[in-house]
């Protein structure tokens, strides 16, 4: 058995400054909750990794809703650090913003997953910090591109930061160095893209989709269903909150489905589906509006699809990764045919980049609504689709593994 001095450190751990304990515990946990989520994750576990008694984290941390909050400052220093280092060109700060994304991969997951578990004077105080950043590269792309007007501009940032993300969930192995310049530059032809003139709305109303059919009550729950977890969150949610939703209480969800897993495990099963190309030499350009497509119509279930894998039971979880990763490849292949100076893992990184791009812009705010969205983001996915990666990075760069 391991024996613990009187300070809580257990034998053999090394001892260190309290900031320093402070930072490594941050870093741990944000390990920890990017991997398994927020309420899969105990103190104790982290404490455990880092070689401490769970009492000799409260030293540093009153909870773990300020552990979380730890772990999501921890990462945005990175990305602090990595502005203020930046020159006055907007490639080299897209370069080193890039380069934090790798560095910290965690950040994005914990800022989109993660941060709805802090408590409100924490959570206010992050989503500042966070804003705060957001505002400084909005500035920094308003001079870069003193064309676009205030809802363009957010729709660039929205943009740039989901090229930026997509390293966080891309599972791509590539080295630092490579990857850091195909993400670089694809956040960069984000940037740069010339979104087209406005004109009358294209394609179908940014709302979510609803077929003109009365809906059965499994199909009624399913969707009422995806709709709170896409709001709440999978572990905010209930069987019973959804039966209420609808009127329906008691055994009478249990004819429908027999658990909530069983809801969600449906709505990942329908999103891997859609996404789907319906033969088999589907184009690049039919791949793109597809996705599009699905994510503006179906808004809720993509935030589901984004944020929830990681609550899906692992062999349903493992059978859908397989159906979304061909997807993928899928993308991959059509996206090599056009360009064939492209590597495998390149081709793969710039059609996460590119896919991130919908992600977030369907999700975030009210941007799913802009009149031409789908026009625009047909417009920015091929933009970063045939971003040039051949350019040479603006700083110097020790190689390492960069893997998923």
């Amino acid at each position: 058995m391991a024996t613990t001095t009187r300070n809580g450190h257990r034998a053999g751990a090394a001892r260190l400054g309290a900031g320093q304990r402070r930072r490594q515990l941050a870093e741990t946990a944000a390990r920890r909750f990017y991997r398994y989520g927020y309420h899969a994750v105990a103190l104790a576990d982290v404490a455990a990794e880092v070689g401490v008694t769970a009492p000799a984290v409260y030293r540093h941390f009153r909870n773990k809703n300020a552990l979380l909050a730890g772990a999501i400052d921890g990462a945005l220093d990175v990305v602090d650090a990595a502005f203020a280092a930046a020159a006055e060109s907007l490639d080299d700060l897209l370069f080193r913003l890039a380069g934090a994304a790798l560095d910290r991969r965690d950040l994005w997951v914990l800022l989109q997953r993660e941060m709805r578990h802090l408590g409100g004077a924490e959570r206010a105080r992050v989503e500042a910090r966070f804003g705060e950043f957001v505002s400084r590269l909005s500035a920094r792309l308003r001079q870069a591109r003193p064309d676009a007007d205030r809802g363009r501009l957010k729709l660039l940032v929205t943009a740039v930061l989901a090229t930026m993300a997509s390293a966080s969930v891309s599972g791509v192995r590539l080295p630092r160095a490579e990857y850091l310049r195909v993400l670089a530059a694809a956040a960069a032809a984000a940037a740069r893209t010339e979104l087209p003139p406005a004109g009358p709305r294209t394609g179908p109303p940014a709302a979510p989709h609803r077929p003109q059919v009365t809906l059965s009550r499994t199909e009624e729950l399913l969707e009422t269903a995806i709709a709170l977890f896409h709001e709440r969150g999978y572990a905010g949610v209930s069987l019973d909150d959804i039966g209420a939703a609808i009127g329906l209480s008691g055994p009478s969800i249990y004819h429908h489905f027999a658990t909530k897993s069983e809801l969600l495990v449906t709505a990942f099963t329908q999103a891997a589906h859609r996404l789907a190309p319906q033969r088999g030499d589907t184009s690049l350009d039919e791949l793109v509006r597809g996705y599009i497509r699905v994510g503006v119509q179906q808004r809720h279930l993509f935030g589901v699809y984004v944020t929830e894998a990681i609550n899906l039971p692992q062999e349903d979880g493992r059978r859908i990764g397989a159906e979304l990763a061909a997807n993928v490849e899928e993308w991959s292949a059509a996206l090599r045919l056009r360009r064939p100076d492209l590597s495998v893992t390149e081709s793969h990184a710039l059609v996460y980049a590119a896919r991130g791009i919908v992600n977030d812009v369907v999700r975030v705010g009210h941007l799913h609504a802009r009149p031409h969205v789908e026009a625009e983001l047909e417009t920015f996915l091929h933009a970063v689709l045939n971003a040039d990666v051949t350019r040479d990075a603006t700083a110097t760069e020790q190689p390492s593994e960069i893997a998923g």
